[in-house]
């Protein structure tokens, strides 16, 4: 009986993990390309969110890019890892470079890690925030 009980438990748990919409690619998103990241995101900027809070990231160049998170400004470097879009600020984040798969929907993109979203942002033409 307390196998059931247990099996019954896993089933709900991986049910409750795999929902549709809540994983890396909800319907209607589309994983992005390294070459489709890098001409989306030159010359526009991304405001969006993660778990601590909100932001806004110009992407200046194909190298560069300045943020202001929780109304802290910082500069740093992106690039392009194949299909990863992987970014490193100077002092946000401890300096330590991040890594993540980006899902688009029109003007949404989600940032996935290790199967996670872990940013929603939204793409803004140009540099709106004056960044």
């Amino acid at each position: 009986m307390k196998t059931l009980i247990f099996a019954g438990l896993a089933g709900l748990t991986l049910g409750a993990c795999t929902r549709p919409g809540d994983g890396p690619n909800p319907p209607g998103f589309t994983q992005m390309t390294g070459s489709e990241i890098r001409s989306t995101l030159v010359g526009n900027s991304l405001r969006g969110t993660d778990r601590t809070g909100s932001y806004v990231i110009h992407y200046r160049s194909a190298s560069k890019m300045d943020i202001t998170y929780n109304d802290r400004p910082d500069t740093g470097l992106w690039r392009i890892k194949g299909d990863r879009y992987c970014r490193r600020w100077t002092r946000l984040g401890k300096g330590k470079e991040r890594c993540v798969t980006m899902y688009q929907r029109g003007d949404q993109i989600n940032w996935v890690k290790d199967g996670e979203i872990t940013d929603r942002s939204v793409l803004l033409a140009g540099n709106p925030a004056g960044l």
